[in-house]
């Protein structure tokens, strides 16, 4: 199998954003600078402090809740403590700006985590989920062709405090103890735009001191987070050369720069054997071709068109960001409930991969 990347216009409605590039990512810093840290009080000890550095010019979002519009729900609906204190901390994560919904409808991650909703109250065994005005409410709104919402339109904010509250209890009861830390649920939904290799670094390096991680739990996430990786350190050396053309397509027999250049540039990926120099196009370098094709969904056919080209061209650091979009799209992936070894507990099996990933 092969790589088939999201493609590069469908990241114009997609911020490469904190919560999507940064799921174990938990940066501690001086309190006075306004990033998010624990909560020194016993009592407080598992609730975020409000992150007062995300502001309009850096949110994911376009709307913000009021504080006490959560307090007021926690109250009316009598939500439990543990709960409750989950609610706090995920929107003082966030800086209480909305999770699901944008002044324009609901967020790609809102439907994405609806579906997972539907498919877990539809064949888990888990009741707690089971709300039919929820139901009804989400069914009205996805079927809207465009939605305009107001920051401060009660029957939103409801909406969105019980999504999250949905959210939580779906977290706690579909995945075995540690393997999404509170701090990782609260970055699932994105909240903060910040650069995607710094992003990248964070998340591949951030350890765990019980060594559990959301990967082990989600096979074809790992693959991408393995993938992810690999071009991470192209990118830390300096990526590869884009391939000048000076023919409408390359294949088996010709020679010149251009053929030398797509060598190089699939030697920097894998798929050419290192130490080829000649400008020949070669049935070895037809064979790294074929293989690049299959990651892309192109008929391997060895032949270099412009397509193709294209494709070899696009940097490495879009690259990175392709992979850590469909890495966010891999969590919300409906999925084939199985009951865990441990209590009564399930863990989730993604039916198909959201792309292809060997190397």
């Amino acid at each position: 199998m092969g790589m088939a990347f999201a493609k590069i216009s469908d990241m114009k409605k997609i911020f490469i954003s904190a919560a999507i590039l940064t799921l174990v990512f938990t940066a501690c810093k001086n309190n006075n600078s306004g990033e998010e840290q624990e909560t020194d009080k016993p009592e407080q000890k598992k609730i975020s402090r409000r992150d007062l550095s995300i502001n309009a010019s850096n949110a994911y979002n376009d709307i913000f809740l009021d504080s006490m519009a959560l307090e007021n729900f926690i109250t009316e609906k009598q939500v439990s403590a543990e709960i409750s204190r989950r609610l706090r901390s995920f929107y003082n994560a966030r800086n209480y700006q909305y999770a699901w919904f944008a002044s324009d409808g609901l967020t790609e991650q809102a439907r994405g985590f609806w579906n997972l909703h539907d498919y877990a109250t539809t064949y888990g065994n888990d009741t707690t989920l089971k709300d039919k005005q929820l139901q009804k409410r989400m069914e009205r709104l996805i079927a809207e062709e465009s939605l305009s919402v107001s920051a401060s339109d009660k029957s939103f904010i409801r909406t969105e405090f019980q999504l999250t509250q949905h959210f939580i209890q779906y977290t706690l009861n579909a995945y075995d103890a540690g393997y999404v830390k509170r701090k990782e649920m609260e970055r699932f939904i994105p909240f903060k735009k910040v650069d995607a290799l710094y992003l990248a670094d964070s998340l591949l390096n951030k350890k765990h001191k019980d060594n559990k991680y959301f990967e082990d739990v989600n096979e074809n996430y790992k693959r991408l987070k393995d993938q992810l990786g690999r071009y991470y350190e192209i990118a830390k050396k300096g990526g590869w050369q884009p391939v000048l053309a000076d023919a409408k397509q390359y294949k088996p027999g010709m020679a010149g720069p251009a053929v030398l250049g797509i060598k190089r540039r699939l030697q920097v990926t894998g798929e050419m054997p290192a130490g080829d120099t000649s400008d020949i196009y070669s049935d070895t370098l037809a064979n790294a071709v074929k293989a690049y094709q299959v990651r892309f969904g192109y008929k391997p056919n060895g032949i270099v068109t412009a397509d193709l080209l294209n494709e070899l061209n696009v940097p490495v650091s879009h690259r990175i960001q392709q992979i850590l979009i469909n890495m966010d799209r891999m969590r919300w992936m409906p999925s084939r409930i199985t009951k865990s070894t441990t209590g009564s507990k399930f863990r989730l099996r993604s039916r198909r991969p959201v792309l292809t990933t060997n190397p």
